[in-house]
């Protein structure tokens, strides 16, 4: 016999997946009614409601109760002439009433499917009315499963007169409906089951305006009818929350002290709504941090459910205090996820890149700004008194640093007053330093538990971190726990293997530097015999490739790690078989076979677009240089302008044209008839494709200034003005092709001439 005191709330969500199509968004949230209102509304919409409402139910036979459960034996069968007037209709019901107790059943679970006293009743009305009077679930501040089923067949058309005035914040209008219809103010108004007050402190009150829900709130006799719960479990207060209705919260609280401990059935209090929208609702958090009389909404599910939902919206530093405060959150995982590894794939939580650039960096000096409870202490006076005590003993350094600090704070609020983009700087830099912190915060909360439970916790998020190239949590495990550079997983792959074999370039500098421990890392091999050269030698995931322009130096950042990895590991590894008996030579020539064969197809289609635009310049140049501008003297056959300072400049402009644009179609024919082997796109062919393109950037330069000076010579004698529109266009077809090719260019130099993987 199944414990109903064990299964109230089972059948509750068991049969939700009876009618799992009848759902309901709200906030981006999808959930579904209750169960009863769920199974009527679909046996509605098939004319089948009358098998479980009683009109339409068969006629019964004794049924004795086998183990003594208290069902009611049935009635005597009745006489059904008049009910069922012929054979066809009566096996139509049957059949109804069949598909009816199919749906039911078939939304049990498999405990509740044991209980042997609903499988011998013989019609859908009374296998309903057995589980309701069973399992169905009743909570204090709950409606009861007969006022669901009536909001379910309820028409809300009759309130939609005080729907339109809470929408209109018109108290007068809402009065007179409610006056008109007593105990609308409680009632549910819509499908979702919301409460007047529900939608009420759903917008928030202009210029501190409260009267409406302030006299909303009055018109509610009983304060535990503040509790009421929508189709969700969630009260007004939890509105509130999501809102950032502070003012609406406050209201609430101060008439019903015990509203922020109540919870949805899910446990979720209204300060983990406030937490979740912390963007809007950062004030209304703050409030309800001060009702800690209950710690239920701060510990176990709860508390980590809280602790998740602060990270989510990136209040990191109210996260760092909760762990402080309740240091066993630090150690227990929601849906198998730990907090430390809740951090591994947050996108923001820490700066992805390597460093930097120089500007960046210059913006990143803003001083952070925290907005967490224990860092905005105001100073009192044992505080001022220490401070001048500190200066009294000659601790001067420590006041003019204070000064300073201020001074730089002073400056950047003037800054971010000027240059608006300072604050999202500001931010930023603020988030990074809190999660920072917040991760530093869990590792210490965890080294006093026992390896085992370390490893379950910080081995697992080592290696999303890893996976995810965040290296600055990598950095902040590895520093609390250095044994963990060791820890792997069931394939047997360490932390330098996932670096590898997803390309981080970042978690792979942090191990790397780790020379004391890398030995036997170089050494290690995974589950199926690959070693990490072997790992490098496959293609990276797509999401990393991408990060490289153009196939052809995809490849070349491909090499790039496999030269790199080869020369970490002995000799003896280079030629080394796997359990696929390969060498890591024959992987990488497998694995980048179409890589290799995209890279020829992009090289050879931007060496002919480039030979045909070097080929015009080239013909351009070769024609000026034989019609000079204004022609030859008759007798000396003399330029007639060769005196004129424009006519050298447009000499020797178009000669350099001339002589660029022939290197560059040179260069570019040489790359059409390059072999492309492996090694090719090392360094051959993207030093070639480099030459040719600064060679042709310069010949398209000097073509402008070469035309520019013989529309001056022919036009603008005399005639200064003329430079200038002449100047502007020209600037136009160069800087179009820099803006265009030169971010390539950049990434051509950087990736062949840099620091390889090692680089930015």
């Amino acid at each position: 016999m199944v414990s109903p005191s064990s299964n109230a709330e089972t059948i509750h969500l068991s049969l939700i997946n009876a009618a799992s199509f009848v759902s309901i968004k709200l906030s981006g949230r999808s959930n579904y009614i209750p169960w009863r209102a769920q199974i009527v509304c679909l046996l509605q919409s098939h004319d089948l409601l009358g098998f479980v409402d009683g009109t339409n139910e068969f006629p019964q036979q004794t049924i004795a109760s086998a183990d003594g459960d208290g069902i009611e034996p049935p009635k005597e069968e009745e006489k059904k002439g008049d009910e069922i007037r012929n054979k066809e209709d009566y096996l139509q019901r049957k059949r109804s009433d069949e598909l009816v107790k199919a749906c039911i059943f078939g939304s049990l679970s498999d405990q509740l499917l044991q209980d042997r006293a609903i499988h011998r009743l013989d019609t859908a009305r009374r296998v309903w009315l057995v589980l309701k009077r069973r399992y169905a679930p009743n909570p204090p501040g709950r409606r009861t499963i007969d006022q669901i089923e009536h909001i379910a067949l309820n028409d809300y058309r009759s309130y939609l007169p005080l729907f339109r005035a809470l929408l209109s914040r018109d108290w007068e209008k809402a009065e007179t409906f409610l006056n008109a219809h007593g105990g609308a103010n409680i009632a549910s108004i819509n499908i979702q089951l919301q409460t007047a007050l529900h939608l009420a402190v759903g917008v928030k009150s202009e210029n501190g305006n409260t009267n409406f829900i302030e006299k909303l709130v009055a018109s509610i006799e009983n304060s535990e009818d503040l509790a009421i719960r929508d189709c969700f479990g969630e009260t007004a207060l939890h509105y509130a929350a999501r809102f950032g209705n502070l003012d609406a919260a406050k209201i609430l609280v101060d008439r019903y002290p015990g509203l922020p401990y109540i919870g949805t059935t899910d446990g979720l209090y209204p300060i983990h709504h406030a937490a979740r929208y912390g963007h809007v609702s950062r004030d209304v958090f703050i409030h309800f941090l001060r009702f800690n009389e209950n710690r239920a909404p701060y510990t176990d599910y709860s508390g980590v459910k809280l602790l998740y939902r602060l990270v989510e919206s990136n209040l990191y530093d109210f996260a760092t205090d909760l762990v402080e405060t309740y240091p066993d959150l630090a150690k227990h995982a929601t849906d198998g996820i730990p907090a430390l590894k809740n951090l591994a794939n947050r996108e923001f939580t820490f700066v992805r890149g390597s460093h930097p650039h120089f500007w960046k960096q210059l913006l990143y000096c803003v001083p952070i700004r925290s907005t967490s409870r224990s860092l905005q202490r105001r100073p009192n006076a044992n505080d001022l008194e220490n401070d001048s005590q500190m200066v009294k003993t000659k601790y001067r350094r420590i006041y003019f640093s204070m000064v300073i600090n201020k001074l730089h704070t002073l400056l950047f609020v003037v800054l971010e007053f000027l240059v608006p983009h300072l604050k999202r700087v500001r931010d930023k830099k603020s988030i990074h330093h809190n999660a920072f912190n917040y991760a530093t915060c869990l590792c210490e909360k965890i080294e006093n538990l026992r390896d085992r439970e370390v490893e379950s916790i910080a081995g697992s998020s080592l290696l999303e971190a890893a996976f995810c190239d965040n290296y600055k949590l990598v950095e902040v495990i590895l520093r609390s726990f250095p044994f963990l550079v060791y820890y792997d997983v069931e394939n047997q792959k360490n932390i330098l293997h996932i670096a590898i074999e997803n390309r981080c370039k970042n978690v792979f500098k942090v191990v790397c530097q780790m020379s004391q421990l890398l030995h036997h890392l170089v050494c290690a091999v995974d589950s199926s015999g690959n070693s990490i050269l072997d790992l490098a030698g496959k293609l990276a995931p797509p999401n990393k490739l991408n990060l490289v322009s153009g196939p052809a130096f995809q490849m070349q950042r491909e090499l790039q790690w496999f030269k790199e990895v080869k020369q970490m590991v002995p000799p003896a590894y280079w030629e080394r078989l796997n359990r696929e008996e390969k060498a890591p030579f024959m992987v990488f020539t497998e694995e980048h076979e179409k890589l290799k064969a995209d890279g020829e197809k992009w090289m050879k289609d931007t060496s002919s677009s480039c030979t045909i635009a070097a080929a015009l310049i080239a013909t351009i140049a070769f024609a000026a240089a034989i019609t000079v501008p204004g022609g030859n003297e008759q007798q000396s056959g003399h330029p007639i302008f060769s005196g004129n300072i424009a006519f050298i400049i447009f000499a020797i402009s178009n000669a350099a044209s001339l002589f660029t644009s022939s290197t560059s179609l040179l260069v570019f024919l040489s790359i059409l008839t390059s072999r492309y082997a492996e090694e090719d796109f090392l360094h051959n062919l993207p030093r070639s494709l480099i030459q040719g393109l600064v060679a042709l950037i310069f010949s398209i330069a000097f073509m402008m200034i070469s035309f520019s000076s013989t529309v001056y010579l022919m036009f603008g004698q005399q005639k200064a003005w003329v430079l200038i529109p002449i100047a502007t266009m020209a600037c136009l077809p160069i800087t179009s092709f820099v803006l265009l090719q030169f971010p390539l260019l950049v990434d051509l130099i950087s990736s062949t001439y840099g620091a390889g993987i090692y680089g930015n």
